[in-house]
């Protein structure tokens, strides 16, 4: 499948900080797993081709997956307040938010505790590899993220050997949770933004960071600005502040996680 699209830039979208299950390859290219499928994205120009994608699967999913329909143009005009937030736009043109499983979403995050990308990735990878489902592309085995009750059904000791460390009970407990109903992104997408925080705060080891991931990154509550070390840092030295998270909230409103994407791109990978 061939698309013409504009504001979308594979690498800037996948290596944003958003997302761990896309890997680049030699080409340019970057393969990914989401919904039990793997697909191969890349670009040329305003053109993307999304290898092992049927006209169905792109309709049913891939097209909300990769937020295809939104007005990035519109976005970057709204939030462009000042010479920093336009340098930030500039350096991530490309960035679009997508919007990923709330299972896979919550645990990823959990296990992004205070560790790097790299570590996130091969600690998801490893769960994949330990409890989801083997499918084929292009000759090769990938793996599906796992179904609540299968990670449920891990024990702390098979999720430590995988690196996740004293995340292995919160990965359990929230695991266990969402297997068992008493939590979901149903629940949460039909919350507004302050409820859903709520709840989803009460889920053991999930604090303030690891909540607005979720909320953004899985159900859409753009009116968030997840705060990490990056986004400190840029707050405090651009913008003049030490509460990020308030502070970028109340700039940037209901676009707030766009432009905590375009400020964290740019404030972590500019001078790489």
């Amino acid at each position: 499948m061939i698309l013409k699209i504009k504001d979308f830039v594979p690498e800037h979208t996948f290596e944003c900080g958003q997302c761990f299950r896309w890997e680049r390859q030699p080409d340019g290219s970057y393969i990914g797993i989401a919904n039990s499928q793997v697909v191969k994205i890349s670009a040329n120009s305003d053109n993307i081709t999304i290898d092992g994608c049927t006209d169905k699967d792109y309709e049913l999913f891939w097209r909300k997956y990769l937020d295809i329909d939104r007005d990035y143009s519109h976005i970057k005009t709204s939030i462009n307040v000042n010479e920093t937030m336009d340098k930030a736009i500039k350096f991530g043109s490309g960035i679009r938010i997508l919007r990923q499983d709330f299972f896979e979403a919550l645990i990823s995050f959990i296990i992004s505790q205070r560790s790097s990308i790299p570590k996130i990735k091969s600690c998801v990878d490893k769960l994949c590899r330990l409890a989801g489902e083997e499918i084929c592309f292009d000759g090769k085995k990938y793996y599906t993220f796992p179904e609540p009750h299968k990670v449920a059904a891990l024990s702390e000791e098979e999720l430590r050997a995988i690196g996740v460390g004293y995340r292995a009970p919160y990965i359990l407990k929230a695991a266990k949770e969402v297997a068992n109903g008493s939590i979901s992104g149903e629940e949460l997408q039909n919350l507004d933004t302050a409820a859903a925080r709520e709840r989803l705060l009460r889920l053991y080891g999930v604090g303030d960071k690891v909540c607005d991931c979720v909320l953004l990154f899985s159900l859409g509550k753009y009116d968030l600005f997840p705060s990490d070390v990056w986004i400190k840092r840029v707050m405090e030295e651009e913008f003049k502040t030490k509460a990020a998270k308030h502070s970028g909230e109340n700039l940037f409103g209901t676009y707030s996680g766009f432009a905590q994407q375009y400020l964290f791109y740019w404030r972590k990978y500019n001078n790489a």
